[in-house]
């Protein structure tokens, strides 16, 4: 038996704490000596003491603990949970970890204002192009570096890397929205194939025309999607300096094939259709 300072010591967990979950009848002591009022507590309690700890990281309130503590439940049961838990926890944290690199990107473009010029955009007529595609509406760009994962993996196998152009991207909302992309991605087809290719769902890659356009401005980003708006800020800065505007969705197409491992490396090229802008009417 161990006093509670002792107990303590070797469960890792304060007195305080201790008398707080004996206040609410979650863990009591094993014996209270009458005359002193000294607490003792078994290495016997330590698995509940343990139990109750884990439901406590799972984010059940102490009420809840005190319910579900008195049904024993099992390790695999309290295994589970945890497992849980730290999916749920590993989500958060790449979530946060993609937000901080939008912040780092932002501070990285406020530190540059005013020193950015757009002379490395420059605008080209682009050719129709056939395209083998499929397109989602995704919620987050981790589930399009998957989808892009999967593409790179069991396109080629299935349509041949020889018959495969570049990787491309189109997206097809009006306006940007993080949590609702509207993009579809494929592959450039060099020439007319029509192969059965089909992602691990059972979707269907189809082929199509994307038609030409007169007037292209395009710039090329090196480095992770996260920095993509740097690139597209500058082209609009060229695009409204001309005097013209956007014209239809935005394109990018990966001029090396991309490595998961390494998107920080990747070259990609970004596209905006633009034509000249309609002459802003003045008040009389």
């Amino acid at each position: 038996m161990f006093r509670i300072g002792d107990f303590s010591r070797i469960a890792r967990v304060s007195c305080r704490l201790l008398r707080h979950y004996e206040a609410l009848g979650l863990i009591k002591p094993a014996r209270v000596e009458p005359d002193t009022g000294y607490r003792y507590y078994s290495a016997g309690q330590l698995p509940r003491l343990n139990r109750i700890l884990v439901l406590k990281e799972l984010g059940l309130s102490l009420e809840e603990i005190g319910r579900i503590i008195d049904r024993h439940p099992s390790a695999d049961e309290l295994r589970g949970m945890l497992l849980m838990q730290r999916t749920q926890a590993e989500r958060a944290l790449a979530a946060e970890t993609q937000r901080l690199r939008h912040i780092e990107t932002r501070i990285a473009q406020i530190d540059a204002e005013g020193q950015l010029d757009a002379d490395d955009v420059v605008i080209r007529p682009e050719p129709a192009r056939l395209l083998l595609s499929v397109r989602r509406e995704l919620p987050s760009f981790a589930q399009a570096r998957e989808l892009i994962a999967e593409l790179c993996k069991s396109v080629p196998r299935q349509a041949g890397r020889d018959a495969l152009g570049p990787l491309f991207a189109i997206a097809h909302a009006a306006e940007f929205e993080q949590d609702r992309l509207d993009v579809e991605f494929g592959f450039i087809l060099p020439r007319r194939i029509e192969p059965r290719v089909r992602l691990a769902d059972g979707t269907a890659l189809r082929v199509r025309e994307e038609p030409e356009v007169e007037r292209m401005a395009v710039c090329v980003r090196v480095g992770l999607p996260e920095h993509a708006h740097l690139i597209t800020s500058r082209i609009g800065r060229f695009v409204e300096a001309n005097g013209d505007q956007l014209a239809g969705p935005s394109r990018e197409v990966f001029l090396q094939p991309p490595v998961l491992e390494r998107m920080d490396q990747s070259v990609v090229e970004m596209q905006f259709p633009i034509e000249k802008a309609a002459p802003v009417s003045r008040p009389g």
